[in-house]
């Protein structure tokens, strides 16, 4: 595979990781033209040389990664220069690195026919998306091509949690009957967004029963559900535009919300 076609697949798994590239080389250098992906442990694929600039490269860019930060650094490739480092080829080099950082994430908890409406819109926004339920005949890389991850376990439970859930996590529950588990377990994490398909009479049967296992008030107070904007949606595209757009619309908001009225 072609470096830059490792990088196409690493963006579209909503990988973090650095791309060092030269921009600008002037006289004896080990390179003039190279690319070189860093991840944030140190290793790397592709070069830019090799040699004591590469490993200070390669240092600047986990630094990068750590600060979430694309930057540009210039060496000089001579131990007699002010400001050199120990090299003897006596050139400058500059390198662009450029940092991916991991994008927020949808994950659809079930995959019938309402997540496979939500993965067909975050496909054309560009959204990465996993798709996690208990379910293999359903959760397919068939059913979503496109699907960062697939989480498949018969405990629906232990499948949310390979999804490494966190505050990039909007989180949607549209299970075939195990709601009440992946609400549960999503409310252990500090996640962007949690909404859930669901009657009224389900959503306060649901709450009431996970308040008896110690779930609190504050933690349900996050939950959308109803889930979706009003917009008068009745068909499964529909409700899964109205799905989309309130995530837009928490995620640009970017603050804690309130669960609205059980109006259903």
């Amino acid at each position: 595979m072609l470096l830059m076609e490792k990088v196409a697949l690493l963006a579209r798994q909503n990988e973090t990781f650095a791309l060092a590239m030269i921009i600008e080389s002037k006289g004896s250098t080990p390179r003039h033209v190279g690319k070189m992906i860093v991840y944030r442990d140190g290793t790397i694929e592709g070069t830019v040389g090799g040699g004591l600039a590469e490993h200070y490269i390669i240092k600047e860019s986990v630094k990068a990664l750590q600060k979430g930060q694309s930057k540009i650094v210039e060496y000089k490739l001579n131990k007699h220069a002010k400001d050199g480092i120990q090299m003897s080829c006596g050139g400058t080099l500059r390198v662009f690195i450029e940092v991916y950082t991991k994008r927020p994430e949808l994950v659809l908890a079930g995959a019938g026919h309402l997540a496979n409406a939500l993965s067909k819109l975050a496909d054309f926004l560009e959204i990465p998306y996993c798709v996690v339920d208990d379910r293999v005949g359903y959760c397919t890389k068939e059913r979503f091509p496109n699907a960062t991850n697939i989480f498949v376990n018969q405990d629906i439970g232990e499948a949310l949690l390979a999804a490494n859930l966190n505050e990039k996590s909007y989180v949607v529950i549209v299970t075939k009957d195990r709601d009440e588990i992946v609400l549960k377990t999503a409310l252990q994490f500090p996640i962007a967004y949690v909404g859930m398909v669901a009657s009224k009479r389900k959503v306060i049967t649901i709450f009431e029963k996970l308040k008896g296992e110690g779930v609190t008030e504050e933690q349900l107070e996050q939950v959308h559900s109803p889930i979706g904007l009003e917009i008068g949606s009745e068909t499964t595209e529909e409700i899964a535009i109205s799905i989309i757009g309130e995530i837009i619309k928490v995620s640009k908001e970017n603050k804690p919300t309130k669960v609205k009225q059980l109006n259903r």
